[in-house]
């Protein structure tokens, strides 16, 4: 097959990139070609994300002015089918002029939450409800846009519902969780059209870097509201003093969250590390004892804990979003009721505090990463899934 992946960043920024160029490089090593269209604006070290695909174009429908549209792009490379990831906006096929198989991996809560994560701003709890009338009540029509006279911009549902209605009309949608299945599911996608396909980390399997004897805590993601850091840090605030953190990673919350663990009082015990390249993130995951993933927002999936898993290390994570298909809750680390910041310490302190514990519970997830999200297998599936929808 030949497959246009479509994007609207170009090179490493976080999970969905990720997914991109691990998928596209699996796919090429099964012998089919992959091509990327792309927004101009959104490039981060490109040249390595590149090489992974035969052919690159910024696209016109991703704000790459000047550029060629989609269909163009499609008809030039002569694709078989697109295969949508972070868009804004689904052309149609008579937008696009081109009469192909189309496909999405839906990584994020956009089309079905304007206000893009899943939990009510008014009290920060995860929603289980399809869009509708709710969103007009918690002002999910409502954006946070700095730099302009009100501080916010308003955003209509109507169009949000017609985005998620074009997106209907698509022959395949992958989602990473259970949870996301039924997002979909309830929010007017036909079931038979929605396939569970966890994006699995791209790596050789190794045996971990031993449990070190110093316990310490790990945080690797983006530094944004959703992903929970300032729950962590009042976790945090409620061990004893001689148990601390890195963070790793960058986002518009690190200057409020440095603030707020100053706050706390545990400015010696938090390291802030900004962006880490992916492929220096193993002596961090060598000198923790435990991952937490206190997110706020529902993960679509949860990459990071099949990270952590390859490490050999234990995962400590709130119970929202797809954390529960991945996390065994006693075997491969501690699944912790939503915002529950006392039961997420109580779970951190188990595991510093009893390195047998922590070690037993590591080498379970590496066990059951190796068996059931080998990349190989993800690659099989997605290809029996795509060839499905195309043939």
């Amino acid at each position: 097959m030949k497959i246009l992946f479509v994007n609207e960043k170009l090179g490493w920024f976080g999970g969905v990139e990720q997914n991109v160029g691990d998928t596209a490089d699996g796919l090429r090593a099964a012998g089919h070609s992959c091509f990327l269209a792309w927004g101009e604006k959104t490039i981060r070290n490109p040249d390595g994300f590149a090489q992974l695909f035969e052919g690159t174009a910024p696209c016109r429908e991703l704000g790459a002015a000047g550029s060629e549209s989609l269909g163009a792009i499609a008809s030039r490379f002569a694709v078989d089918m697109i295969y949508f990831h972070k868009i804004g906006h689904i052309p149609t096929r008579a937008e696009l002029g081109v009469n192909l198989p189309l496909a999405r991996m839906v990584h994020d809560h956009d089309l079905c939450c304007p206000r893009h994560h899943k939990y009510f701003v008014h009290n920060a709890h995860v929603c289980h409800h399809p869009a509708g009338w709710r969103c007009w009540i918690d002002l999910a029509w409502v954006h946070r846009a700095p730099g302009t006279p009100l501080g916010v911009t308003f955003g209509g549902l109507r169009a949000h519902r017609a985005e998620r209605e074009r997106n209907h009309t698509l022959d395949l949608c992958l989602v990473g969780s259970r949870f996301m299945k039924r997002e979909l599911e309830m929010n007017g996608f036909a079931p038979e059209r929605v396939y569970i396909l966890p994006p699995v980390v791209k790596r050789v399997p190794r045996e971990p870097a031993p449990m070190p004897d110093e316990p310490h805590i790990l945080f690797v993601g983006q530094l944004i509201r959703g992903k929970g850091v300032d729950l962590l840090l009042e976790a945090i605030a409620k061990l004893p003093p001689q148990y601390g953190a890195t963070i790793v990673g960058e986002g518009n919350a690190r200057e409020g969250l440095q603030a707020r663990a100053q706050e706390l009082g545990l400015g010696n015990r938090i390291r802030f590390t900004g962006w880490v390249p992916n492929e220096s993130l193993d002596k961090y995951y060598a000198h923790a004892r435990v991952l937490a993933v206190p997110v706020r927002w529902p993960e679509p999936f949860g990459m990071i804990g099949l990270e952590a898993m390859h490490h050999g290390r234990p995962v400590v994570a709130f119970a929202t979003g797809g954390i529960p298909d991945w996390l065994d809750d006693g075997k491969t680390g501690f699944l912790i009721g939503e915002r529950d910041v006392e039961g997420f310490a109580a779970g951190l302190l188990k595991l510093l505090e009893d390195k047998d514990l922590a070690t037993r519970l590591g080498q379970n997830g590496w066990e059951k990463v190796k068996s059931e999200y080998s990349f190989d297998g993800y690659v099989r599936s997605l290809v029996t899934l795509l060839e499905k929808v195309s043939q």
